[in-house]
């Protein structure tokens, strides 16, 4: 879960870079570091060696797993189409 957060964070900081509001760096709601819902060291849920749903080790469909957990996030209600669709690439390509 740690590679798709921070692919959608660098995504969102290279492509939003015109509006401040959608870069995470600059809005402590879409920051990994700011927002313990989105950090993997602070949410149980979302980090992958304490939810074994999410673990690619440990569950044959961990990659649907995260997909669903992600699109409950911050992160993805601020993207665009094309920016969703560039993560769940990524996701898959993993």
């Amino acid at each position: 879960m740690d590679k798709l957060i921070n692919f959608a964070v660098n995504l969102m900081e290279r492509e939003n870079h015109y509006e401040p509001a959608l870069m995470p760096f600059q809005n402590p709601g879409l920051s990994p570091s700011q927002n313990r819902e989105i950090n993997t060291s602070q949410n149980q849920e979302i980090n992958s060696t304490q939810n074994p749903e999410i673990n690619w080790t440990q569950t044959p469909n961990w990659k649907q797993n995260q997909w669903e957990l992600f699109k409950q996030m911050i992160l993805r209600e601020r993207m665009n189409q094309s920016q969703r669709l560039k993560c769940k690439k990524f996701l898959e390509s993993l």
